[in-house]
């Protein structure tokens, strides 16, 4: 089912991130700490992964887990010798999910954020991508001054939220849905005439059949996305930082993104503003 649309105020959002990153703080103080020692000895990596997200997670044809943080969950758990355990994750849960120790640490292709880094500890980024508009071939939408002739959906929770009432006028008329796979459908069925989000929504596009249809608009922002662990799990941490950095060494993050994305994957910052990635800060 589907939400009412909603035109909210940037007040309105912030204030609701806030509540969400008080709702992870709140289960903090239970979490325990993981290291790659504690997980060897355990025998199993749970790894929270998104599956709603082709083609960085999702269930394939047979059931399997498949995509490429999948593909990237399973070689982390392979290089610790243990085997992997998939915790499905959504965008409104993966940071409680994680603070409260539910999951060993995320592989999310989730946007890397001030907030967020507040809350959660980042690992380097090792994925990205282009936050684009998609709508029907024949709506006029140029720029993000143009948004607030049509309705426009996006992912609740996703950093794509945030980031459209930004840009977006105010009148802009906004309609909210749970996942990735809910906001492309809209966009599909004609609940709403375009969305903001992913660039790989295109893939989705086009699997269906539908890329004559519908089309990208323009890009919006870049986009970088990183693994997450808790704060003070350092070992953790510095496990996952050498990981990202040999294997984008060695050209494996970049033959498994163009494997999945169709695209070369781009040259990464290790540093952001306002976002530490060593956990000593």
């Amino acid at each position: 089912m589907f939400n009412t649309a909603l035109t909210v105020s940037r007040s309105k959002v912030l204030g609701g991130l806030a509540a969400m990153l008080l709702a992870a703080t709140s289960f903090a103080t239970a979490a325990l700490a993981v290291t790659p020692e504690e997980i060897k000895a355990k025998g199993t990596a749970t790894i929270g992964v998104q599956m709603d997200q082709f083609p960085w997670g999702f269930i394939g044809a047979k059931g399997e887990n498949d995509g490429f943080d999948i593909d990237i969950a399973k070689l982390i758990a392979k290089e610790l010798g243990v085997e992997v355990k998939f915790e499905r994750i959504t965008g409104q849960n993966r940071i409680p999910l994680l603070v409260n120790g539910n999951v060993d640490f995320l592989v999310p292709s989730m946007t890397i954020t001030e907030e967020r880094a507040k809350v959660i500890q980042y690992a380097i980024p090792y994925s990205s991508n282009d936050i684009t508009v998609w709508g029907k071939t024949d709506a006029d939408i140029k720029a993000n001054e143009d948004l607030s002739k049509f309705v426009i959906g996006v992912n609740r929770g996703s950093a794509f939220e945030p980031l459209l009432v930004k840009v977006a006028p105010k009148d802009t008329q906004i309609k909210r849905f749970d996942d990735d796979a809910t906001t492309v459908q809209a966009l599909l069925s004609g609940q709403v005439d375009a969305i903001l989000g992913s660039v790989t929504y295109g893939l989705v596009i086009k699997e269906t059949g539908n890329d004559a249809l519908f089309g990208r608009k323009y890009k919006v922002s870049d986009n970088f996305q990183g693994m997450a662990v808790r704060k003070g799990d350092l070992e953790m941490l510095d496990f996952l930082n050498d990981f990202v950095a040999r294997h984008t060494a060695d050209g494996t993050l970049d033959a498994l993104y163009k494997k999945w994305i169709g695209v070369d994957r781009a040259k990464l910052p290790t540093t952001l503003p306002g976002v530490d990635f060593t956990g000593k800060q």
